[in-house]
């Protein structure tokens, strides 16, 4: 593997902004295109030299002089270097039909690539501007994010981007926290490192690598999610918390349960860190999520599905969700596939996972939705069975067919 030939420390080359591209110039173009290039130094990271590697940043644009090109031997070696590298400009002198490429641009000499280069650079920042822009219209519609009681949270999250320390995200079983990194990051690819199936034995081998092949930490990153760190021993905590610090050209963003950060308390002041919100804690958006995860499964399997009715909403509210967004997801996936008797038997499997007093619903209040809903279910199932035969269906159910029209009035009105 080439990498491991020069494995260099990924360095501390960019601040916590953000950076539409990233352009890497080979040091002996470096004094003659930075005055041409000034202009873009808000939205362009520009490699200034001796600071900068190839590994020390996830390249977007890489300019390569003759020389250089010469080192490496092959277009592949040069992939291998950039991975990220979305275009390459290398001389005409190496050009060849082998390296006829459609991510390849050639010059003939300095000034026709700096005239390309700026052209090039208007074009990619607006495009990435715009990817920027719906890469986090995407991820804002995710139904984990719906509803209004979210915002202030989110905020929130959006003002640790510009913190000087790597960030820690606790919550509750089944938060599903690597939602809210690429809430934080929308516009960066986020690779997963999941300490749970790390053993201490392996950690090191994993993120350094060996004499024969480079670890996680050899290849440039755009951002780092730090999966359980909770499973960790307290030495392994400081080994990575000291390693990611040395490497830190790109945001971390760490998690662990809220019931076991006491098993991080030997980092976790060194890190910003921010509580999730347990679902319990936002009932007005329970049916928001519902309605978006619903009509998300839904298109996603092509199918037709009844939204909740109110009173179902209702239950769904009171209900504590001691799984949290994990529950919610499995859920929704119920209703879809068998329909409004399964949310009972949901909610009552789902009771026995309640471990804490915050988890347990107000009792009066949660028997009243569920009877509720049980009543709703089980009339609009027998006007299916009676084929809406109002008289026949008041006989079957004992009660009179005035207050059988009054609950299909009512249940219509939700």
């Amino acid at each position: 593997m080439h990498l491991r030939e020069k494995r260099v420390r990924l360095s501390t080359v960019t601040d916590r902004g953000i950076h539409l591209v990233k352009l890497f110039l080979d040091t002996e173009f470096i004094g003659e295109a930075e005055n041409a290039l000034s202009r873009f130094k808000k939205k362009c990271l520009i490699s200034t030299g001796q600071r900068q590697s190839k590994y020390s940043e996830p390249w977007d644009i890489v300019v390569i002089s003759e020389k250089s090109f010469e080192k490496m031997t092959s277009m592949e070696m040069l992939q291998k270097d950039f991975p990220f590298c979305r275009l390459f400009f290398l001389p005409s002198s190496v050009y060849s039909p082998k390296i006829h490429r459609e991510d390849v641009i050639v010059y003939s000499d300095k000034n026709t690539l700096i005239n390309n280069l700026v052209t090039v650079l208007n074009f990619q920042i607006e495009m990435d501007e715009k990817n920027r822009r719906f890469a986090m219209f995407s991820i804002c519609r995710e139904p984990l994010f719906s509803g209004n009681e979210i915002k202030t949270f989110l905020q929130e999250l959006r003002g640790k981007r510009n913190s000087p320390l790597n960030l820690l995200l606790f919550g509750e079983r089944g938060s599903e926290i690597y939602h809210y990194t690429h809430f934080l990051y929308p516009e960066r690819i986020v690779d997963t490192v999941d300490c749970s199936s790390l053993k201490a034995e392996s950690l090191r081998l994993y993120l350094e690598g060996d004499a024969l092949k480079g670890g996680f930490l050899s290849v440039p990153h755009q951002c780092v999610f730090l999966e359980h760190i909770n499973d960790l021993d307290p030495d392994d905590l400081l080994y990575l918390y000291s390693l990611m610090n040395q490497n830190n050209g790109f945001p971390i963003v760490a998690s662990c349960l809220k019931e076991e950060v006491e098993k991080v308390r030997a980092v976790f002041d060194l890190y910003d860190t921010l509580e999730i919100p347990p679902m319990r804690t936002r009932r007005d958006d329970i049916p928001f999520i519902i309605n978006d995860l619903i009509a998300q499964f839904a298109q996603e399997h092509n199918l037709k599905v009844n939204y909740p009715t109110r009173s179902v909403l209702d239950v769904c509210r009171m209900y504590s969700w001691p799984e949290n967004y994990s529950e919610l997801k499995r859920f929704t996936r119920d209703y879809c596939l068998n329909g409004s008797l399964k949310t009972l038997q949901e909610f009552f499997k789902g009771i026995e996972l309640i471990t804490k007093e915050e988890q347990l619903p107000q009792l009066n209040l949660f028997q009243k939705k569920l009877r509720d809903t049980v009543e709703e279910i089980f009339v609009r199932k027998v006007m299916e069975v009676t084929e809406n035969n109002r008289k026949k269906a008041a006989s079957l159910l004992g009660i009179s067919y005035k207050s059988l029209s009054k609950k299909l009035k009512q249940f219509e009105g939700e």
